[in-house]
């Protein structure tokens, strides 16, 4: 999916605390059901869609090794979907 002039891409603020957990998504409760929610990456990789990492500089080195190797695939178990990179889909660290 190509974005059209003037549209944004996905954005999400990093901290030192954020985690793949944050960045992928975890299962949490919603109205009485265990459900998946999913992070930044796992959206825009879902929707083939610019991620920007906004304050990526505050992540470890070990992180953004964890992300390069989320980002050229990622199995969900939870889900049980495979999730791989279309052509649409780009992140960007800021």
């Amino acid at each position: 999916m190509v974005q059209a002039p003037g549209e944004t891409a996905m954005k999400h603020t990093c901290t030192a605390e954020t985690d793949l957990d944050e960045l992928i998504g975890r299962e949490s409760f919603h109205e009485g059901s265990l459900a998946f929610h999913y992070g930044p990456i796992a959206r825009a990789l879902k929707l083939d869609e610019e991620l920007v990492l906004e304050n990526s500089e505050v992540l470890s080195a070990t992180m953004l090794a964890k992300i390069q190797a989320v980002v050229r695939g990622l199995f969900i178990p939870e889900t049980e979907e495979a999730l791989l990179p279309g052509g649409g889909f780009s992140l960007v660290l800021r």
